[in-house]
């Protein structure tokens, strides 16, 4: 083993292994010899008259002595003085994912993750410590690097080939990382060859998902009386007779509609030529507005038409080994996963291989390579499959008489198996990674590492609409098609000289000094068309009339010099400095540059004298606490400082330039600075391991769109403004709750973090707290008017405010003393039994848009989680959950289905519970077609951040259950007979439920 450190115990001598293992050191007998290395235990050997030595070093599994992944390096855990978690690889051991960001939710403190898209193979967000945005909170991504190479995201990965993952979270941790760090890092080392003959692995997975929850809708005759009667109470109140006419028209609940194709719903009255349809499962009910009548239905839950029982499939195989001066890595996968939603797919082939070549004692060179070819089947609109098709009434046509399939009303709320059938699209994208590099050994403790590394990602994609009908008679033959090519390609050279050192055997240096060099080019050519003869060709080359055509270009380059220093006393007193100057192209030519530094220390009170009556194998302590400085230009585009302008428009008759975004020349880097004061805790050998960190991070010189004038022909500009602060606590527990001697092992890990934000500065602008947006309203605690909301010194980002909800008016005489509700637009604002009873928050008698209350954040304060695994012999189960407590969810859904905005589609269950005579005690108002053209009990003035009726603002608060295994591994002697190292068979089940308040 290269690299191991041998010291002669009590003395000052020391000396390093080579690159077969080798050293010498004069050395007596009776001398102790100590060998340490980073991730090993360490050993002693007293000597006797022997010349030569066998020693072997036995892994250390304790947390402590774990070895990190830092910036251009690895570091042993017991030294690191900055906030750093690595995933526990147990997450990665039974799930393949179809995206390993996802692996990240629940598992290392401080990091949210959450799913925005059910298209398979999607990103999940990632947010480290609450972002640093004011703009986008939810927009700030970490930087990914993975074998060195930067990357934009984690997509197409194999998680197979993945052998460690961590996220460096301070800015002292990332300083080295200069200019796009603020928002943390996260570092992937893939698999490498070890020495050894030739091993193969092959997994399979076999997946099969289902959705876990639908919505709780009301019947299709609940949906027909509720309408029905609801349009009647809004034409009472309102006094609009028009209304009326909706109860016979071609609707959802209307009776205008026939068997023919030119209606989109099924409810008509009962008659003879159409009684035949109660043979083949129709429904029939009384009219609810006149009983004399019968009316006839079809009922079709769109859910059970959308939404699938999926398959997926998933092969890996992996090859590895090598001799002493040579060694390989080499994988392949397949994936293939079908969506919940019915056409949806994802799937994807990688190759990965890593290979080292030992030219000599002084030379290692490697060579790393990663492919990803990747697809989809992307839906036309996530908004009108994943949230606009559960609205879609019961009673719409699935099919027509014909067989076919029927439309619905129309695109945006109709029949999902009609629509995404008319859509043809195909969507690949390819990933290429390549980098070679090596490590040169210069002299005893100065070595050269260089790496160069091209990675390139190019996407195509087409789309064809197919003549469809919108609706159950518009006919639409456009036959729009698109095509697309993108290509970002990406050039990347670093150079480390490292150099380590012990002096007089306490004085323990290392240092690196490097520089890097990133540019990434983009490019892209779309074009657009229409007017294909057929469905038959759905390639662009069909349409008959171009449409549009575009390309881009664009580049952006980053320079960077960057050093490090890590200095210890005797492995007691640790201290590192950090720092980077960067320079990048898209900003103003005279802040094109940036210093980032960073400084830790450390403090490992186990190794001082005065600790030998505690014992270091019952508490192991280390105290670090760590600043740092970050950049970050993320969200800036490569020429905003210079000014953008658009081109291909035409005017008076020639080709156009218009400048579309102004320059500022002054754009410079925002600056996060953090302080984090941390402990490693170790109890009883470090059978139980802690972390614990505190910080504070302020964001300077915010990328903020400054308004303008209407006068200037521009909305705003980009400019620095503003100061954001985030602080919190994390805290990550890993313990081996029985002894390593027991032949039952169960190991429990616990993470927990907490995560707050507030605005420290704004621009001026003579508003309080430079108050940008937010709303008037009373404020109890002053007795007075006050702005609240929207951007304000002091304030957060995100607060929402509504009308409260006290309760329901039980009869007409309780209404009549209601206050004067002004959101009721019309003259005539009667209450009546069924209102809401509205919180006159000023007591002034009247309800306006300053009653508004806080209802809360969307932004968690807690996120967090937990895993068991229990090993017995061969088999092991492995549990895991976790957490996000301390945010609001507005549940536009559920409001929209009870307050019928749009007028006519499905209504929940919840429904059912609405007043509906006088003495009805309930929480749910009266039933009104299109609330807002009623008594507005539910829609009010804006459905949002600030307004809706306070009750559908729920807790986002959730437990999850997000993985069980059962794993058994067979015995080696039945596995040898099969002429295998080890079979390993699993049952997996993933997001098995949820505990949560939210109504979905």
């Amino acid at each position: 083993m290269p690299f191991v450190t041998v010291l002669i115990k009590g003395a000052k001598t020391g000396a390093t292994t080579n690159a077969d293992g080798n050293f010498s050191i004069a050395a007596t007998s009776g001398q102790t010899l100590v060998f340490s290395f980073v991730g090993y235990k360490s050993r002693e050997v007293t000597l006797t008259a022997q010349t030569t030595l066998d020693i072997t070093l036995e892994p250390e599994s304790t947390n402590l002595s774990e070895v990190l992944v830092v910036g251009y390096g690895t570091q042993a855990r017991d030294k690191v003085t900055t906030a750093i978690s690595r995933l526990d690889n147990k997450v990665l051991e039974n799930i393949p994912y179809q995206n390993v960001a996802s692996s990240l939710q629940g598992t290392i403190a401080g990091v949210r993750v959450q799913s925005v898209s059910g298209q398979p193979g999607a990103a999940p967000r990632v947010i480290l410590r609450g972002g640093t945005s004011i703009n986008n909170p939810n927009g700030a991504a970490p930087l990914y690097i993975i074998d060195g190479v930067i990357r934009p995201n984690l997509n197409d990965i194999s998680s197979e080939e993945i052998e460690s993952m961590q996220v460096l979270k301070d800015a002292a941790s990332t300083a080295i990382y200069g200019a796009r760090a603020s928002n943390g890092v996260v570092i992937v080392t893939t698999k490498s060859g070890k020495t050894g003959k030739l091993r193969v692995n092959y997994q399979y997975n076999l997946s099969l998902s289902q959705l876990a929850k639908g919505y709780e809708l009301a019947s299709a005759r609940d949906l027909i009386t509720y309408q029905r009667q609801g349009v009647l109470a809004t034409a009472q109140v309102s006094g609009n007779a028009t209304y009326l006419t909706q109860l016979t028209g071609k609707s959802g609940y209307g009776t205008g509609n026939d068997l023919t194709n030119s209606t989109a719903f099924t409810t008509q009255y009962l008659t003879d030529q159409n009684k035949y349809k109660l043979t083949e499962g129709w429904e029939s009910m009384p009219d609810p507005v006149d009983p004399s009548k019968t009316i006839i239905f079809k009922g079709t839950n769109f859910q059970d038409v959308l939404f699938q029982n999926a398959v997926s499939q998933n092969h890996h195989i992996s090859l590895s080994g090598g001799s002493e001066k040579a060694t390989f890595s080499a994988g392949i996968g397949y994936m293939n996963a079908q969506g919940i939603a019915i056409t949806t797919n994802y799937q994807r082939l990688n190759f990965d291989m890593n290979g080292e070549l030992l030219v000599n004692d002084r030379l290692k060179l490697f060579g790393r390579m990663m492919y990803s070819r990747s697809g989809n089947n992307q839906v036309f609109s996530n908004n009108s499959i994943f949230e606009r098709s559960i609205d879609v009434p019961m009673t719409t046509k699935y099919v027509f008489e014909d067989g076919s399939l029927a439309p619905g009303l129309a695109m945006s709320l109709g029949n999902p198996e009609y629509y995404l059938n008319k859509l043809k699209g195909k969507n690949s994208t390819t990933n290429l990674s390549m980098a070679v590099g090596g490590h040169w050994q210069i002299l005893p403790g100065l070595s050269f590492d260089p790496q160069l590394s091209l990675y390139e990602t190019s996407g195509d994609g087409r789309s064809f609409q197919q003549a469809y009908y919108n609706g159950p008679t518009s006919y639409i033959t456009t036959r729009a098609a698109t095509g697309l090519y993108g290509k970002r390609t990406q050039y990347q050279a670093d150079g480390v000289l490292s150099y380590g050192k012990l002096f007089q055997g306490v004085h323990n240096v290392e240092a690196k000094l490097g520089i890097s060099y990133y540019q990434r080019d983009t490019t892209g050519l779309s074009a657009a068309g229409q007017g294909a003869s057929s469905d038959l060709i759905p390639t662009l080359n069909a349409s008959a009339t171009p449409v549009s055509v575009s390309g881009y270009e664009s580049r952006q380059v980053l320079v960077g010099y960057f050093s490090r220093i890590n200095y210890d006393y005797m492995d007691k007193y640790l201290v590192s400095l950090n720092a980077r100057y960067d320079g990048a192209s898209n900003l103003g030519a005279s802040h094109q540059w940036g210093f980032f530094p960073g400084v830790s220390v450390g403090w490992n009170l186990h190794r001082e004298n005065f600790w030998k009556s505690i014992s270091e194998d019952k508490l192991r302590l280390k105290l670090r606490a760590s600043y740092g400085v970050n950049g970050n230009i993320a969200g800036l585009a490569d020429f905003q400082a210079q000014g953008q302008y658009s081109v291909g428009s035409l005017y008076n008759g020639n080709a156009a330039i218009t400048n579309t975004i102004l320059p500022n020349a002054n754009l410079q880097w925002e600056r996060s600075k953090t302080i984090d004061l941390g402990a490693d805790i170790g109890l009883w050998n470090n059978r139980i391991s802690m972390l614990v960190d505190v910080y504070r991070r302020v964001t300077d010189n915010l990328l903020t769109d400054l308004s303008l004038p209407l006068s200037t022909g521009f909305s705003s500009v980009r400019t620095n403004l503003g100061s954001l602060e985030n602080k919190g606590i994390e805290l990550e527990l890993r313990a081996s709750v029985l002894p390593s001697s027991s032949t039952l092992q169960w190991v429990v890990s616990v993470n927990a973090a907490k995560t707050q934000q507030k605005i420290l500065k704004l621009p001026e602008n003579g508003n309080a707290n430079n108050r940008i947006g937010g709303i008037e309203i009373w404020d109890d605690a002053t007795k007075s008017y006050v702005y609240k909301g929207g951007l304000q010194e002091g304030g957060r980002v995100g607060d929402m405010f509504s009308y409260k909800q006290l309760g329901i008016y039980s009869t007409d005489e309780e209404a009549a003393k209601a206050p004067i509700d002004y959101l009721i637009t019309r003259s005539n604002r009667t209450k009546y039994g069924g209102d809401v009873i509205w919180l006159d928050a000023d007591g002034n008698g009247s309800i306006d848009a300053r009653d508004r209350v806080y209802v809360g954040n969307p932004y968690p304060t807690w996120t967090g989680g937990f895993s068991n695994t229990l090993t017995y012999k061969g088999l092991s189960f492995y549990a895991r959950a976790d957490y996000t407590t301390g945010h609001t969810i507005f549940n536009y859904p559920r409001a929209q289905m009870i307050g019928q905005f749009q007028g006519d589609i499905n209504i929940s269950k919840e429904a059912l519970q609405s007043w509906k005579k006088p003495g009805d005690k309930t929480d749910v108002p009266k039933y009104y077609w299109a609330d807002q053209n009623a008594q507005n009990n539910l829609f009010r003035n804006a459905t949002g951040a600030n307004g809706s009726n306070s009750r559908y603002y729920e807790s986002g608060d959730f437990l999850c259950f997000r993985e069980v295994s059962l794993s058994y591994s067979l015995p080696k002697k039945l596995a040898n007979v099969a002429r295998l190292q080890g079979v390993r068979l699993n049952l997996t089940a993933q997001n098995l439920g949820y505990i949560t308040g939210y109504k979905g």
